[in-house]
C-alpha cells in the first residue's frame, strides 16, 4: 500500500514538473501564436496565459501575450492585464512595450473627457458613486417649513439641471427618509460659528453615510437655514450652493482647482461659497466629463456590493498607482487647508488619506487639529469615530472603544455599533 501512494505521487510529481516547465510552456505558446497569427486574439490570450503560466520568464510568450492584449477589444479584464504586465517584476522588453500600450489604450478611453479633474474626485483613495441601476435616485427633504418656500423651489431647480445636461443623472422626490438615497435637511446654523471677528460664511455641506464593509447607505445633505447674521440666504445662493452639493452627492467627493467648474471651491478664505453670490452657475464641460468618467470607473464604495462589468473601466489604468492617487489627494487636502485653516473638514479629510498611507500619528495629529475647530456634532461625530477607527486598527482596544463611546453619544447609528461589536470581540 505503501509503495502503491509512492508511485501514485511520483506520477502526479512528473504530470506537475511537465505541466510547469518550459516544455509545457512552448506547447501552449506554439497553439497561442497560430491563434494570434489567425486574427483570433481574444482566443489567444488564455493560451498565451497557460504558457506563461508554465514558463513565466518566457519573453516571445510575454511579447506575443501583450500584443494579443493590444489589439483586442479593451474590456475591462484586458485593461487590467495589460496594466499588469506593465508593472509586472520582469524587466524586459514586453513590459516596455504593455506600458506604451497602456498610456496609448488610456489616452483612448479618456476621448471625450478631456479637461476632467477625476483625481480630486476622489475620496481619500476610494472611488465613491452610486450603482447606475438605482437611478433615479430618491430624495427627501426634511422639515422644508422652517425655510422660505423659495429654498425649496431652487434645490428642486438644481436637482433639474443636473438632470437635464446628462445623460443618466435621475431624481425622484419621496415621502418615507428612510428610502431616501439623498437626505436634504434644514439646520439652524451653530451658535459658535464665529471665531474671533472670522464668520465662515458656508450655506450647506454634504456627509457620505458609509457602513463599515463600504455600502453607500445614503448621501446627507445639510443646508443652514439662515447666514451667520441670522439673514436668509438669497435664492441664488440657495441654487448655486445647492447646484454644487448635489456634485457631491453623485460622488464628485472633492473639488476641482478651475473657477469656471461648479465643483470649484472659492480661495476666500472667509467665505467657503462667495462666488456663489455673484452671478447664476451652471455645470461646465469639466464637471460633466467628470461625472461621466466617475460612473464608467468601478468603485470601490457604493450603494450594491462589487459592481463590475467588463465596459468599465481599470482604475489604476486611468488613475495611476494607488501611492500616486494618495499623494494626489493629500496634495488637493493640504492646499484645501492652507485655503481654510479654520475650517475642521480638511483636517477630517486629510486624516483618512494619512489612514490609507498608513501613517497613523500624521492622522491622529490632524484629527487633534480638528476638534477644536468642529463647529457642528456632524464634525465632532467623525472625529471621535475616525479616532476609534485608528485606535481599532493599532489594537488599542480600550481607547478605541472609549472614542467610540463618545460617538454613540452624539449620532447613535448602524456604524458606530457595528465598530463597537467589533472592538468587543477583539
Amino acid at each position: 500500500m505503501r509503495k502503491f501512494l509512492l508511485g501514485i505521487l511520483l506520477i502526479l510529481l512528473v504530470v506537475l514538473l511537465l505541466y510547469k516547465s518550459p516544455f509545457s510552456g512552448m506547447y501552449y505558446y506554439n497553439a497561442a501564436k497560430k491563434m494570434y497569427d489567425a486574427g483570433q486574439y481574444e482566443q489567444s490570450i488564455p493560451v498565451f496565459e497557460k504558457s506563461l503560466f508554465s514558463d513565466p520568464k518566457n519573453l516571445l510568450a510575454r511579447f506575443n501575450y501583450v500584443l494579443a492584449l493590444s489589439k483586442s477589444k479593451p474590456t475591462l479584464s484586458v485593461q487590467k492585464k495589460l496594466y499588469d504586465m506593465g508593472n509586472s517584476k520582469y524587466e524586459d522588453e514586453a513590459k516596455k512595450y504593455a506600458r506604451f500600450q497602456a498610456v496609448s489604450l488610456r489616452h483612448n478611453l479618456l476621448k471625450g473627457l478631456e479637461g476632467n479633474y477625476i483625481h480630486n474626485a476622489l475620496m481619500g483613495n476610494d472611488i465613491l458613486r452610486w450603482d447606475l441601476n438605482t437611478f433615479p435616485l430618491k430624495f427627501y427633504i426634511e422639515n422644508p417649513d422652517t425655510v422660505p418656500p423659495y429654498y425649496i423651489k431652487e434645490v428642486k431647480n438644481a436637482l433639474n439641471q443636473w438632470t437635464d445636461r446628462t445623460n443618466f443623472v435621475k431624481f425622484q422626490e419621496v415621502s418615507d427618509p428612510d428610502s431616501a438615497n439623498i437626505l436634504i435637511r434644514f439646520k439652524n446654523i451653530p451658535s459658535d460659528i464665529c471665531s474671533g471677528n472670522v464668520c465662515p460664511y458656508v450655506v450647506a455641506y454634504t456627509e457620505p453615510v458609509v457602513s463599515g464593509n463600504k455600502i453607500l447607505q445614503k448621501m446627507e445633505l445639510n443646508f443652514y437655514k439662515t447666514n451667520p447674521k441670522m439673514q436668509n440666504f438669497s435664492a441664488r445662493e440657495i441654487y448655486n450652493t445647492a447646484l454644487h452639493e448635489i456634485g457631491h452627492t453623485l460622488g464628485i467627493m472633492g473639488h476641482s482647482d478651475n473657477p469656471s467648474d461648479i465643483m470649484y471651491s472659492s480661495s476666500d478664505g472667509a467665505s467657503l461659497y462667495a462666488f456663489y453670490t455673484s452671478s447664476l452657475q451652471y455645470l461646465s464641460l469639466n464637471d460633466l466629463r467628470t461625472l461621466a468618467l466617475l460612473y464608467r470607473l468601478q468603485p470601490t464604495i457604493s450603494n450594491t456590493k462589487n459592481i463590475s462589468s467588463e465596459s468599465l473601466y481599470y482604475a489604476p489604468l486611468i488613475l495611476g498607482s494607488e501611492d500616486a492617487r494618495l499623494r494626489k489627494k493629500l496634495e488637493e487636502y493640504s492646499a484645501y487647508i492652507r485655503k481654510y485653516p479654520n475650517f475642521a473638514a480638511g483636517y477630517i479629510n486629510i486624516s483618512s488619506v494619512y489612514v490609507d498611507m498608513g501613517d497613523f500619528d500624521s492622522a491622529l495629529a490632524a484629527l487633534d487639529t480638528a476638534f477644536p475647530l468642529a463647529k457642528t456634532t456632524d464634525e465632532q461625530y467623525l472625529i471621535y469615530y475616525n479616532k476609534a477607527i485608528i485606535y481599532y486598527n493599532n489594537q488599542d482596544k480600550s481607547t478605541a472603544f472609549n472614542f467610540a463611546l463618545k460617538a454613540k453619544a452624539i449620532k447613535d447609528d448602524e456604524n458606530i455599533n457595528e465598530l463597537l461589536s467589533d472592538i468587543k470581540k477583539l
